[in-house]
């Protein structure tokens, strides 16, 4: 169904639990699952002293100040008084303080992202089979997707985490291959310390033929629950680590001669991943990470494992807007022998998000 396109790393300074703003974009090891970051914040703000104006002088000699009036002499009117326009007749000298700067409250966390981003990449095995001469099929797609993401806290240490995901996928010579996509995701993430989370997420994807068919060719309902760590070493240098296991209820169809075919892809899914981070400056970040995947399909005789080892490096252009270049390599068996997992894949993507609410 196509390579999963690798998204930029997340700030490696942040908590993953608690009290950093989001980073929508997910980790490249969590194939488009939900970034490891808690998406709200402890914001702190100092409340200002207050600040006042000086009274008016108290050690005036009232010899010459006449409690603080004016002494004027005319030579045919002898002394006037010019009364200090502080003092009052009743109350005397009034003392006139600015009031003084009452604290305000803090801005609210956004919650509400919305994201784009543009991916070109080239892969030497798109459809992950072997053709009837033995070799891959090697070609560029292009990716324009954008999603829309939610993630309001429930509590210090527990969030909920929603979003819609569309995308458009389209290759350079195999254009019968073309497909749209869209997911809808729903989780609940709990810290469990300051360096780790569990979370329990739900998901429904759909893939349908681009043209005027569109044909939903491939649906899968999921149910995830992931274990995850951040641990740094230095205050750039970062290491993530997770472990997920999945269920999938999936169903793949084919258009036929006698019509559409549905076949049951249903499976149990374990994926384990690292990623370790290194920060370079505010706008470079590098990485590696490794996963590995293990599926077992329910309805079929198969079963897969999958390891990809995948570098980058991520320029942040604005605090917004970011490019992603990677490569790396993937392998592994499956054991339906027309399947093959060997592939070497390069791309970019650049990508924007905008806080909404």
């Amino acid at each position: 169904m196509g390579h999963p396109v690798a998204m930029a790393a997340p700030d490696p300074n942040a908590d993953p639990v608690i009290a950093v703003p989001p980073d929508p974009n997910p980790h490249p090891w969590e194939n488009g699952q939900v970034p490891a970051e808690a998406p709200w914040s402890a914001f702190h703000q100092e409340v200002p002293e207050p600040v006042n104006t000086p009274a008016p002088d108290e050690n005036v000699p009232l010899g010459q100040g006449e409690d603080l009036d004016t002494q004027l002499v005319d030579p045919d009117l002898g002394v006037i008084r010019v009364r200090n326009p502080l003092e009052d007749p009743e109350l005397g000298i009034l003392r006139i303080r600015d009031l003084p700067n009452l604290p305000t409250r803090p801005a609210p966390p956004k919650v509400g992202f919305l994201s784009a981003r543009f991916s070109v990449v080239n892969s030497d095995n798109v459809l992950l089979l072997v053709n009837d001469v033995g070799s891959l099929t090697g070609d560029t797609f292009y990716r324009p997707a954008a999603s829309l993401s939610v993630y309001p806290s429930l509590g210090p240490q527990t969030a909920l985490i929603g979003s819609v995901d569309v995308g458009l996928q389209r290759y350079g010579r195999e254009a019968t291959l073309n497909y749209d996509d869209w997911q809808v995701r729903l989780a609940l993430r709990q810290g469990l310390s300051p360096r780790s989370y569990v979370q329990i997420g739900v998901a429904y994807q759909e893939l349908l033929q681009a043209g005027a068919s569109r044909l939903s060719f491939f649906d899968n309902r999921s149910v995830a629950l992931t274990l995850g760590r951040r641990d740094p070493f230095t205050s750039k240098l970062t290491l993530d680590s997770f472990y997920r296991v999945q269920w999938n209820d999936a169903q793949a169809r084919f258009q036929t001669s006698n019509g559409v075919v549905a076949t049951d892809v249903s499976r149990l899914s374990q994926t384990a991943g690292t990623y370790l981070g290194y920060t370079l400056s505010p706008q470079w970040h590098v990485g590696l990470n490794y996963q590995i995947n293990l599926n077992d399909y329910t309805q079929q005789d198969r079963y897969d494992t999958v390891q990809q080892l995948l570098g980058q490096a991520v320029y942040s252009i604005t605090p917004q807007v970011r490019l992603s270049l990677y490569g790396g390599l993937s392998f592994g068996r499956s054991s339906d022998p027309r399947l093959s997992f060997d592939d070497t894949l390069f791309g970019l993507t650049i990508d924007a998000t905008v806080p909404l609410f």
